[in-house]
């Protein structure tokens, strides 16, 4: 992520969890736009390369030893850092489209907001235009 946009997103809020949410929501929808355009598509690699550079900065945030999430949520979340690392590479590859990579990173935004597994997300994408 540039820090053009990180400080575009920094300006538009100050909490936290809405900082990440919104990160994550601009990359997520930026790799639901163009999905379907396939694994040769520029844009789709862009948004790929975005997102792994998310994961990769959450990563070493989560390994810190002053990073204050509950050490079970840490591994998973490092758990699922690499699971995200090797199904990019699938995309990249063309084994693979970006599906399971929108998925976790709606799950993770779903956790960002408070919101249990069984409900249903808030309506929070509607209100922003990427």
């Amino acid at each position: 992520m540039s820090i053009a946009a990180y400080q575009q997103t920094m300006a538009e809020c100050e909490d936290p969890r809405r900082i990440e949410y919104l990160v994550f929501l601009r990359i997520t929808l930026d790799l639901e736009a163009n999905r379907a355009a396939g694994w040769r598509s520029a844009a789709l690699k862009d948004a790929l390369w975005r997102n792994l550079e998310l994961w990769n900065t959450l990563r070493a945030d989560l390994l810190e030893d002053g990073n204050a999430l509950p050490e079970a949520l840490r591994a998973g979340l490092v758990s699922l850092s690499f699971s995200v690392a090797r199904q990019t590479t699938q995309v990249l590859r063309g084994e693979a489209d970006a599906g399971t990579l929108i998925d976790i990173n709606r799950s993770v935004m779903r956790g960002l907001q408070g919101v249990a597994r069984t409900e249903a997300p808030a309506p929070m994408e509607a209100s922003y235009g990427a």
